[in-house]
């Protein structure tokens, strides 16, 4: 398997506008969840409506395959992933502000990350995650975007807009002492600083 290479990903999801129409897929789909589940404030467990979100994004991402011949959906056991020129795999997840993404350990979970390894039969595809990071409160999608991890590191991250590419980060930005809340730079109104400031005392 060979390591995510960005600028390669970069340049094939600027291709017939795929970052775009990814990025709209991902809002799509969180307004599809929101709408459809207006009593998820009283849920006890965010994991749950997570999980509902990302059945409404991969749906969304899959009709992106309807007219776009070399973007495919890989369904396997109870995930998906998608394929994009026979070349990028990649699966849509939930990530913190750092783009740290979470998973029960088995031994797939544990592999996607590893490129000696393939998986699910498929050979010779570059591995990366979309990820999306919620506000504070979690009532809106703060960012969207790709990221390459090779055993847990971090290699590269691409933010995805309306207008395609983003933003688009070197492997150094990934350096142990930076400050990791800057991976993903996540607004607040300055009321909310002020209360803060104020709770704090």
């Amino acid at each position: 398997m060979p390591l995510p290479l960005r600028d390669y990903v970069q340049q094939v999801f600027m291709e017939r506008d795929r970052a775009p129409k990814v990025y709209s897929a991902v809002h799509r789909g969180w307004n599809a969840a929101m709408e459809a589940y207006p009593e998820r404030g009283r849920w006890v467990r965010k994991s749950t409506f997570r999980t509902l979100i990302w059945e409404a994004v991969v749906r969304e991402l899959e009709k992106i395959s309807h007219e776009d011949d070399d973007f495919k959906a890989v369904f396997h056991r109870d995930t998906a992933s998608f394929i994009i020129e026979d070349a990028i795999l990649f699966r849509f997840k939930h990530a913190d502000n750092t783009l740290a993404t979470s998973n029960y350990p088995t031994s797939e979970a544990v592999a996607f990350d590893d490129h000696e390894v393939d998986l699910w039969g498929l050979k010779g595809l570059q591995r990366i995650e979309l990820c999306y990071v919620l506000d504070e409160l979690e009532t809106a999608v703060a960012w969207v975007g790709l990221s390459a991890r090779s055993h847990g590191k971090f290699l590269w991250k691409i933010e995805l807009s309306s207008e395609g590419i983003q933003q688009s980060l070197e492997p150094s930005f990934f350096d142990d002492d930076v400050d990791a809340t800057k991976i993903v730079q996540i607004k607040r109104p300055d009321q909310d600083q002020n209360k803060d400031k104020k709770d704090r005392g």
